[in-house]
Parts: C-alpha cells; structure tokens; sequence
C-alpha cells in the first residue's frame, strides 16, 4: 500500500524556504521574527513588530536586517510600503493582489491560532491558504492527536485534491502541532513503542479508529514538499537589490564620516500650477573636496540624497549626481535640487556626500512652503530679481545663488498646457484626423505643423486637424502649439506618428531652440516611457560635460553658463533600467544670423570583420574608423564596444503555404535562436506572415511565450513580403538601441499592398537592421533576391541564401555573433539644413585588413 502522494507539479517557493525545518517535524524552527531580541526589539513601534511576525516568511535575512536597522518610524513606514510594492505581482493595477490576500491570511491565521504565527498550521495556512474543509481524529490506543486539511480542488500554486496532515504533540489534539509527511512514514503518527510496517499501521488505524477508513484515504492524499524544486512563483522572486538600494539611499551618516563643510539655503523662485517650487542650495566649500580621476581628466562628484517629511511621515525622496570639472570651480561648488510642493509645514533633510573624500554634509530643516504667485517671464534675458521672503537657510556665507536668477525667470507655471491626443499604435496612411486639448488663461489660438511646417491655425475649440500623411508609409512629426495674442509661443506638444508601440522619447521643453541666455539657463526634460518599462536616470549635459543626473521627477535643473551668452548646447540623455536611452539636444546662443542650429546625433551600430570573416570584438578605438556623411568626414563623438547592450529582436516568419514541409525545422532552428540570442536584458517578438502580417509573441524576455508561439506555427495562403516587413519595421521603430529583424522567407511577394521601394523607404526612417534569410529561393527569382539583398544591406543587416532549412541554425548563429560584435559610433551631423532628404552614411576602416559594416544612410 503507498501512502505517500507527491504532488506532480509544484511552484511554492516559499514552502522550500522552510521545508527542510518541516520535513524534520521541528514545530519551534527558527524564523526572522524569532530573532528580534534586545535592544532591536525594544526600538520597534507596535505596528512594525507586528509587521515583522506578519511578513516573517516572505523577508529575506537581508531584509530583516536592514529593517531592524533603521533609526526613524517614517523610515520603517517607507520600507514597509516600498517592501510590498516590489512584491505586487501586476503594479499595474490599483491594488496589490499579493498583500491582500497575505493580510486576509494573517488575520485568519490570529484569529485561529490565538495571535501566534510561528507555528506549522499557521505558517501553512499563511503560505496555502484556508482549507476547505478540517478534520481532527484521535485514536489515542495507536496513534497521535491528527487534524487533516481538505484540499479538494487543489489550489492556484498545487494542482490537483491533496491534504495536509498535522500531528499534535499532546493529549486530545491540545497544544502546537507538526506537519507531517508522508515520506517520514507512519511511525510518526503512531504512539511511541506502536511497532510494524507502514502498511500495518495502517490496517490497524482502519479497524480500531473511529472513522479509521476516512483517515487512512486522508494520509494517502496528503503533499510530500521532500525534494520539491526549489524554483517557485508562489511569491514574486525578490532579491536583496532593492532594499540595499533602499539602505544606499538613507539620509542616516555613519558614526565614523568625516563632515563636509557646506551651507543650505532654500528658496521659493516660482510655482507650477498649485504647487510651490522649492529650490534647495548646496555650497560646497572646495577646499573640503576631493577631484576624483574620470579617465584622462579630474572630477569632483558629489551624491545627494534627501527627503521630504510631512506631520512626521515621509512625504517625498529624492537623489542627484553633480560632477564639476576643477577648472568650473569657484569660491563654492552650487548643488542646485528643486523639489514641487503645496504650502504647508514640512522638514526637510539633506545628506551629500563628496565621494572623492566620502566626507558627509547633513542637514535638517524646517519648512514653512507659501502660496507663491510669481509668474513666468517670456523674456530670456540676464535680469537681476530680488530674493523672494519666506527663504530658509541653515547660515549664510558661501552659499551665491544669484546667477539662478535667470534660469529662475523661466519656471513654467504649467498654467497653460496644451496636449495632442495620442495617434494610433498601427501603422498609418493618407488622411488622418489629430486632436489638441489645451486649457489655461490667455490661449488666443492653437496651430499644427506637419514635419516642421506650419499647416494651419484655429481661435477656438475644438481643436483638431486632418492631415493628409501621404499614401506611402512614413515616421511623420505632429506638433500643436498654443499661441497668445501677440503671437508668443505659449506651450506645445508633439507626436511622432508610425513610430510603433514602443515609444521611448526624451524632449527639452527648455532651453527653447534659438534661446539667447546669458548666465543660466533651465533645462526641462519631458520623458516617455514604453509600457512595461522603467526608467532609471536622465543626465544632464552642458556640451559633452556631464553636469547632474536626477533619479525622479521633476526633470528640471538650473545649469550655469562659464562665458556670459556663449554658444553651447544642452543634452540630456535618459536611460532605462535595461541600459536602453533616449535623448536630445539643444543649441543655444546661436548666431543672429541662424534662424535655428539643427543638432542632428547619429548612431551608427557597427560591426567590424576581419580577413577571414570573423568578427573583431575588441582592440579597435575610434581611431581606427572614419566616418563619412554625404562625402564628408564626420568627427566622431562617442565610440565604445556594445556587447553588453540589450537587444530587441524580431524573428519574421514568412508561413505561406509553401513552407507546409519546412515548418517544423524552421520552429526548432528559430527557438534555438531564440535560446542563444536572449540575455536577461534582451527582448523578442514573433511576427507571421501569409497572407497579412501577424503579431504572435508581443516584445517579451519569456522563452516560454516565445516557444508556445512557435509551436502554433500554421502553412496557409500567400506571401505579402513587403507588407510584413513594414509591419516590422513599424513595431520595431519607437525602440532605441540595438534593433534587428531577421525575416525568413522562401518565395517572392505576391499580395502585399505596399511596395519594395516603400519597404527601403521606411527602413531608412526607422533605423532597424534588417537580416534576410532566402529559404530554396528558385534561381528564376533573382530579381526576389536582388531586392532583399539591397535592403539588408541598405539596413547594416545582411542576406543569406540557404538551400534546407536544416542550415537555419548555422545563419541564426551568425547573426547572433554580429548582433553581440558591434560598437557604436556616435557623430553629430555637419549638415546644417533639415531637409528630409537621405544622407549617405560610410564607414572606413584606416586598417585595410578589417573591413565596417553599417546602415547605408538615413532620413533625418
């Protein structure tokens, strides 16, 4: 008779955690919640002690340590919250599905066990959840007090009926409980000196207990968690990377930091929309820092972490990277933050750390926010503007503000603002209706453009427009803007229309192409970020110096200019946690004469081949390419290997019903592709082709989706080729960074509604490398392969003819070794028109042995 029942499938992470110490039987195992002791638990509050022995099992040692470790209420407060946020399961939606049903799970478990969590029934009622049903048997001749939970339906993490058995450790079912498991056998449940096999324990509990025959059919259900594997998804996988970033980020200073010496002084230069701006002002005396060496060259960098409190709880967080070169140093180096708040009391607490040093400046103050009512100034211009009252500061001295002045005048209110609404995610043609919302005093009318120009204008709501986007598929700019009386720009907004579903976008609202400015200017970045993404910084450049990089909104930073009204530009740059970035630049103080500096920043992914073919992953410097725009040689401004870059890649599968006979060769070469090709950091998506273009797997790191998506592969209908590459291209098109498509096909196109010359066309708008793999292309097709060649090679991807589908993974392998063997090239364009018109991109190698391959050219 076998009575141990394991469980198939199990995904229970936190039950292996713990197993160990339940497969022992030990009812007093030991969990974080047991080591609160002394001092440590003396310091907690009732609310965060009970927090600890609710959340005991899902904290990580290195959780309960660092929480055990902070010094304030609003700090645990904060951790608590941000301790559940990294364990919703979809931080998408308003509620936290995990935390509820935890919190529903505790209070049972109080509610049943007399507020004690540590032992077996509650942990498991904890981690499962209630039972069904429960039973308690005794049969005190043979056997121990036993209480069976009834799993009837399974649960979400166990799938099938199965039962949970505890064994009481004293008379008539009193006291704690263990679980039991049926790989310890039944001499366990039996009283001590009961001898015999398991199956004669059985029999003897079937004919001398009370409901014997129910009992024994229970212990053959129950779950065995011996050997389970330790993968799980009960609770979301949590590593330790975010509380020691939570820890990295606390305002707290060691006992042993050397101070620095610095002041803070905070002003109130203006408002946004009901919110005051609070300007916070660290000067930091020199002499107490240290330069530290970035490269060839000398820093001083310093870190800043803060935070905002309100009647006692954290209100607010913040942290900026400042970086100085020696020779921009004055008598004080100016670490300007900005925060937005409403009027109110608040504290406010500063730490910055000179990380060339490590000395450490901290500062508390007290804040009395007001109502500010100050208005933005449209006139850019060095004007000098009395300090504001209600300033707050910790002494005065080094700290000279004055040259914020001109950067001050241009805070926007945000008391107009216009926004267009979003254009469609599919790809679209001809005439297409856009609308504008727009609110806010002194809007006298609202005008569009179209790819810079200007289409027409309207006094009155609504405001919208039919644009005619031509019949052939094209990236186009949409921009509206709101208008005064006296014909000032006021506000705008723009889209970029055909970039895809994956938009990630940086523009500067300020400073304003054409600006003039003499001592400071504002730099304001408006990010976009892709659905599902997250973002991790945006740095702020003056020429090619990094300045400052802000971690959280508001992205605004006063930045101050060395030579009064000189000529420069402002970048900045905003990255994702992936690695992937967005950026744009500025010039500003351009020549009377120039209406408008166009910046234009290419990135050229590149891969380098030597003699023999092979790749050249390392050894090269910008010095070994030349790179050429049009005919002229272009300086190159960035230049570093890429391999740890993410990708974003897209298989396209031609499924005509030509290749009934290769499908299954073509699933299992494109999953190993799949398999080789994705890193944690990269993505893919599956696009079908027969008769239309489908998207089957969406952008996902998941190779399980990605294999399911495969595997539904079907052969029917005809080829729309061209389309099906547009479609792509277009899905592909708002991503930055490494992008590729490898299209798959074995015939000519036969049904598509766009061209090959529209395919190449918009291929030199988005920037995607196309890879093409021709499967027993017919040689009567040599036009077909022409064609696919050119855009592969017009793309900086490459073509590959290939007589089986047997050799598709020896082609996917080598595009994988191109895609993890590029550098990128970064130049700014000498070209100082903005016509559309295609730019012819090449690059050399000054080694005539190694030859460079990239995109031909592009459309700016």
């Amino acid at each position: 008779m076998m009575l141990t029942r394991l469980v198939p499938f199990i995904v229970l992470a936190t039950l292996l955690i713990f197993g160990a110490m339940w497969a022992h039987g030990d009812e007093e195992a030991t969990t974080p919640a047991d080591e609160l002791t002394g001092a440590a638990e003396d310091l907690l509050a009732p609310r965060h002690k009970r927090f600890v022995e609710d959340a005991a099992l899902l904290m990580t040692d290195v959780e309960h340590e660092i929480f055990l470790g902070l010094s304030e209420d609003y700090q645990r407060d904060h951790f608590i919250r941000t301790f559940w946020k990294v364990r919703d399961p979809y931080d998408r939606t308003a509620r936290n599905e995990l935390r509820d049903q935890w919190e529903e799970r505790v209070a049972v478990a109080r509610t049943r066990f007399d507020d004690d969590l540590t032992g077996a029934r509650a942990r498991m009622l904890l981690l499962i959840g209630a039972p069904a049903a429960i039973d308690n048997y005794s049969c005190m001749e043979i056997m121990r007090p036993v209480e069976v939970w009834f799993y009837p339906g399974g649960t979400e993490q166990i799938t099938g009926s199965f039962t949970l058995v505890f064994v009481g450790q004293q008379p008539r079912g009193v006291g704690p409980h263990r679980l039991w498991q049926p790989t310890e056998g039944l001499q366990r449940v039996a009283l001590v000196g009961t001898s015999g096999s398991d199956m004669q324990i059985a029999n003897a509990i079937s004919q001398q207990c009370l409901r014997g025959e129910i009992l024994v059919g229970a212990l053959a259900q129950a779950i065995d968690f011996a050997g389970t594997d330790p993968m799980g998804v009960f609770v979301p996988e949590v590593n330790d990377e975010w509380v020691r970033t939570f820890q990295a980020r606390s305002t707290d200073v060691s006992e042993d930091a050397e101070p620095l010496e610095a002041e803070l002084a905070v002003d109130f230069p203006g408002r946004h929309q009901s919110r005051t701006v609070v300007q916070g002002v660290v000067a930091v005396a020199p002499g107490d820092a240290r330069p530290v060496a970035l490269g060839e060259h000398e820093t001083y960098r310093f870190l800043i972490d803060g935070e905002i409190l309100r009647q006692g709880e954290l209100f607010d967080y913040f942290r900026y990277r400042f970086q100085f070169p020696p020779d921009q140093v004055g008598e004080s180096i100016p670490l300007v933050l900005q925060r937005y708040l409403r009027p109110g009391a608040y504290s406010m607490i500063v730490k910055v750390e000179d990380q060339g040093s490590g000395r450490v400046f901290r500062q508390e103050l007290a804040l009395e926010v007001p109502t500010v009512e100050r208005q933005r100034r449209e006139v850019v211009a060095t004007v000098a503007t009395p300090a504001l009252e209600g300033a707050a500061s910790s002494s005065s001295g080094i700290v000279d503000a004055t040259w914020l002045d001109e950067a001050n005048d241009l805070i926007a209110t945000g008391d107009q603002v216009i926004r267009l609404l979003p254009p469609p995610e599919t790809l679209v043609v001809g005439k297409v209706r856009f609308h504008a919302r727009a609110r806010g005093e002194g809007i006298a009318r609202v005008g569009f453009e179209l790819d810079g120009r200007a289409v027409m204008a309207k006094s009155k709501p609504p405001y919208s427009v039919e644009l005619d986007l031509g019949e052939r598929p094209r990236l186009h700019t949409v921009r509206a803007v709101a208008y005064d009386d006296a014909g000032n720009e006021l506000t705008a907004d723009e889209v970029l229309v055909n970039a895809g579903p994956h938009r990630f976008s940086l523009r500067l609202i300020e400073p304003r192409r054409g600006g003039r400015y003499q001592e400071s200017i504002r730099v304001n970045a408006e990010v976009e970020v892709p659905e599902g993404e997250r973002l991790d910084r945006v740095e702020v450049y003056l020429n090619e110096t990094l300045l400052a990089t802000l971690y959280q909104p508001p992205f605004e930073q006063p930045v101050r200019l060395l030579d009064p009204g000189e000529l420069a530009y402002v970048r900045a740059v905003a990255y994702l946690r992936d690695g992937n970035s967005a950026e744009d630049v500025v010039f500003v103080n351009a020549p009377d004469y120039i209406d408008q500096v166009q910046v234009q920043m290419v990135q050229l992914y590149t891969s380098v081949t030597d003699r023999g073919g092979d790749f050249v992953r390392e050894g090269l410097s910008k010095d070994d390419f030349v790179v050429r725009e049009d005919g002229v040689e272009q300086e190159i401004r960035r230049f570093e290997m890429v391999e740890d870059l993410p990708i974003y890649a897209g298989l396209v599968l031609d499924t005509s019903l030509s290749m009934i006979d290769k499908l299954w060769e073509v699933e299992k070469a494109a999953y190993g592709f799949l398999e080789t090709v994705l890193s944690p950091k990269d993505r893919a998506a599956l696009v079908t082709f027969a008769d239309t273009p489908s998207l089957a797997v969406r952008l996902t790191n998941d190779k399980a989706v990605l294999a399911g998506g495969l595997a539904s592969l079907t052969a029917e209908g005809e080829t729309a080729l061209w389309d099906s590459i547009i479609f792509s291209l277009h899905y592909f098109s708002g991503l930055r960074g490494k992008r590729a498509i490898v299209v798959l096909t074995d015939g000519a196109d036969s049904k598509s509604r766009y061209r090959y010359e529209d395919a190449i066309q918009f291929a030199r708008h988005t920037g995607v490398a196309v890879y093409v793999i021709g499967l027993e292309l017919a040689s009567q097709k040599n036009e077909v392969r022409l064609m696919l060649q050119n855009l592969a090679s017009e793309t900086g991807g490459d073509w590959y003819s290939i007589d089986r589908a047997s050799q598709l993974p020896r082609v996917y392998e080598k595009i994988e070794q191109e895609l993890r063997s590029q550098y990128l090239i970064v130049y700014q364009s000498s070209h100082e028109d903005s016509d559309a018109a295609f730019r012819k991109v090449e690059v050399e190698m000054t080694n005539r042995g190694m030859e460079a391959k990239t995109i031909r050219g592009y459309v700016p």
